[in-house]
């Protein structure tokens, strides 16, 4: 077929050519404007899977969570209160295998507690006892672990009181999250002597 029968064709049928170029710019404009439509709805898309994600780990946070019983510190109510709030620093590690148990009971897992350097940020309010004076250790415990935010919070909420929250940091990493607790403890302050 030469130019010139493709001329006469078009005179010849002028509104069905017409037709056709008007169904193949819109065509041509629906496609672009499909393509655009799809780019912008890129980032929604994420943005509605980050959403999600967050509300399953509100749901799984809401189910995990446990209120303490009101024996759950009766074992620390039988003793005097110097006993249960400081910690003799021969005691340290027999604090640091407790803390381990509680943050495996509660659920979190690659528990790893260790002694490190005070924590910089402020110490934590010290209780007044009685009985004793009450000092902030020169050191710190680190627990290492990893879970869910929801064990966590019950980890927080079942620390011995010998012990005090300063700093809580969390990583999200596709295998999961992994937070550090760092604790200030509480021991007896040592009396000077002279002599």
């Amino acid at each position: 077929m030469a130019m010139k029968d493709l001329q006469s064709l078009s005179a010849r049928y002028r509104v069905h050519a017409e037709c056709v170029g008007v169904a193949c710019l819109a065509l041509l404009v629906f496609v672009t404007m499909g393509t655009a439509a799809r780019r912008k709805l890129g980032p929604a898309r994420a943005d509605r899977a980050k959403a999600a994600e967050v509300e399953a780990e509100i749901v799984n946070f809401r189910a995990a969570f446990r209120q303490s019983s009101p024996n759950g510190n009766a074992a620390n109510a039988a003793l005097p209160d110097s006993i249960a709030v400081v910690v003799p620093r021969d005691g340290r590690v027999s604090l640091a295998e407790r803390l381990a148990a509680r943050a495996e009971r509660v659920g979190l897992s690659d528990v790893r507690v260790r002694f490190a350097a005070p924590d910089t940020s402020a110490a934590p309010a010290k209780p007044t006892l009685f009985s004793a004076t009450v000092a902030v250790a020169d050191y710190a415990i680190s627990v290492d672990c990893a879970g869910s935010f929801a064990a966590v919070l019950s980890l927080v909420n079942d620390l011995p009181p010998s012990v005090a929250l300063q700093r809580i940091t969390a990583v999200r990493e596709k295998a999961g999250s992994h937070f550090r607790l760092t604790l200030a403890v509480f021991e007896a302050a040592q009396a000077t002597q002279h002599g």
